[in-house]
């Protein structure tokens, strides 16, 4: 792999986990001073799923890609 390509595959797994971060602290303010009718916690509560998945399988692609950068270095 070259310079180029491992900044920009670091840039693709970093970007949305940032972006799903950020969506995340919006959901779980928005769920906890907002409207406290049902509709709009519901919305909420499913927002902070949603992300909390992503964040998770963004995580979890970045460790792999850790990984691998590891294991090709030292060969």
């Amino acid at each position: 792999m070259t310079e180029n390509e491992i900044k920009k595959n670091w840039k693709n797994l970093i970007t949305p986990f940032i972006v799903y971060i950020a969506l995340f602290i919006i959901a779980l303010g928005l769920n906890r001073f907002g409207s406290k009718k049902p509709t709009p916690q519901t919305v909420s509560l499913f927002a902070s799923v949603f992300c909390l998945t992503f964040i998770f399988f963004y995580g979890v692609k970045i460790i792999n890609f850790k990984k691998f950068l590891n294991e090709s270095n030292n060969n």
